[in-house]
């Protein structure tokens, strides 16, 4: 059941990506900017996007954006690999996972290339491996951690 459940949730990350780079030129930039003005305002551009980045808030929202949502992806796929090939070693695991990320991003470049006003930038897709590699990362440190501290060995 929770091999589904992990599906399901990475599925959904992944559909979540592709609308949004499915969305035109004109259509990403404004919600980028609206994003990035209401982030300002709040106060919460301080303390999610730091500030040596960019001295553009707009780029800013941008990037950060990919990191944060292909974080949630490296993270997802990790469970799901984990979860649907129990038996292999941790780093097999981890190195699937990050395949499989860099191939949706890969993929997503190539989708923005048709979207109207969008470009296909290879640059992106080394963006979104600083938000899925910390990810994969994150989620075999906690499954150390939990054994480690736990006394099970596998």
């Amino acid at each position: 059941m929770k091999k589904w459940v992990a599906l399901a949730v990475t599925a959904g990350i992944m559909a979540l990506i592709f609308l949004l780079s499915a969305q035109p030129g004109e259509q990403s930039s404004a919600l980028s900017e609206q994003v990035a003005q209401q982030m300002h305002s709040s106060g919460a551009a301080d303390m999610l996007v730091p500030a040596w980045f960019s001295a553009n808030a707009y780029a800013n929202v941008r990037k950060w954006a990919h990191i944060y949502i292909y974080l949630l992806l490296g993270a997802s796929m990790a469970v799901t690999v984990r979860c649907w090939l129990p038996l292999r070693r941790w780093y097999r695991q981890a190195g699937l996972a990050a395949l499989l990320c860099l191939a949706w991003a890969a993929g997503d470049e190539v989708h923005q290339y048709f979207v109207p006003g969008r470009a296909m930038l290879a640059s992106d897709v080394a963006v979104d491996a600083l938000g899925f590699v910390p990810g994969i990362a994150l989620v075999f440190l906690v499954l150390w951690l939990r054994r480690r501290f736990s006394g099970r060995r596998r």
